[in-house]
């Protein structure tokens, strides 16, 4: 039987992982290519310069409100293509796997 992906939750987790890979530049260079190829513009760009403003300050109020703008960005996204709720879920998967 197929499981049912929560919507909101998935939204929250894929903001902590951006917001998380901040400090590794390889890792939000990945998320940012994939949101490119499978989103589209200007996703990856506004990951460089979340990752950017992160680094910059490097304060748990600014992931706290990057986290929280990314959990936005997410939820709509996800909303308006729900073609990308499965790939988005494995790309979480496959990132804690690894």
């Amino acid at each position: 039987m197929p499981t049912k992906t929560h919507v909101p939750r998935l939204a929250w987790d894929a903001a902590r992982a951006v917001v998380g890979a901040s400090d590794d530049p390889a890792r939000t260079v990945r998320y940012a290519d994939w949101l490119d190829a499978h989103a589209g513009q200007p996703y990856g760009r506004l990951l460089i310069e979340s990752r950017d403003r992160l680094v910059a300050r490097h304060d748990l109020e600014s992931r706290a409100v990057e986290s929280g703008v990314w959990r936005v960005r997410f939820d709509d996204l996800l909303h308006d293509r729900p073609d990308l709720v499965a790939p988005l879920a494995n790309l979480l998967r496959e990132r804690q796997a690894a």
